[in-house]
């Protein structure tokens, strides 16, 4: 079995996702009764968080052995600072605010413990610990995507969520998913059981950190 796909049958990971499910944040993405409100929150922290998070990317890159995972790893800033940012775009304009405003804002707690955590293991820490720290984002949000679309059906056309349902659902994130999952493989190949779990106690800590940051979210 692959170290990524052991971290996916993990029953502590499989419990955040369950968890992470039945949020009551997630929830209301899912029905479309989230408060605008608290959307309005979510949107700001996580335009700063992924500032931050395309940093702890940068990291890995400069630690990257092969054209392989320098390729995919400049691929993953772009999708960070781009992709993502350009959805956020899209819903910061229905609170007359853009990148640029929100650059000023105030990082709340929550979101500067995940960051600070991340970027923590760029001070000193090989690139299995930066990306793993980094990789449950990714994995999680792929995950949340698709079971929100699987469980809206034809509902979500209809949904104020559902550009951000689609975009973490579709196939360009799940192919950076999956790509995502070929470079901890790669780099995890000949780790030993002790590394293997030290790696998934630190995916796990970050799945904290997601938690946190959806009950932050929905404060």
């Amino acid at each position: 079995m692959s170290f990524s796909r052991k971290i996916l049958n993990d029953e502590r990971i499989v419990k955040f996702h369950e968890s992470y499910m039945k949020h009551p944040f997630i929830q209301g993405l899912k029905d479309g009764t989230l408060d605008r409100e608290k959307y309005r929150n979510y949107l700001i922290q996580d335009s700063l968080y992924l500032k931050e998070y395309a940093k702890v990317y940068a990291s890995a890159f400069l630690l990257a052995e092969t054209i392989e995972d320098l390729q995919f790893l400049h691929s993953c800033i772009g999708v960070v600072v781009a992709d993502e940012t350009n959805m956020h775009i899209k819903y910061l304009r229905d609170y007359d605010l853009d990148m640029y405003i929100v650059d000023d804002m105030k990082v709340k707690p929550e979101n500067r413990g995940y960051l600070d955590y991340m970027l923590g293991f760029t001070k000193g820490g090989d690139i299995k610990e930066i990306f793993v720290s980094a990789l449950p984002c990714t994995l999680t949000y792929e995950y949340i995507g698709k079971t929100l679309k699987k469980e809206c059906g034809d509902e979500l056309q209809n949904n104020y969520y559902a550009p951000w349902i689609e975009a973490y659902a579709g196939k360009d994130f799940e192919e950076f998913s999956v790509n995502s999952c070929k470079l901890l493989d790669r780099i995890c190949e000949n780790i030993d059981k002790e590394e293997q779990e030290k790696l998934i106690k630190i995916y796990l800590k970050a799945c904290e950190h997601e938690m946190n940051f959806w009950n932050m979210s929905y404060k």
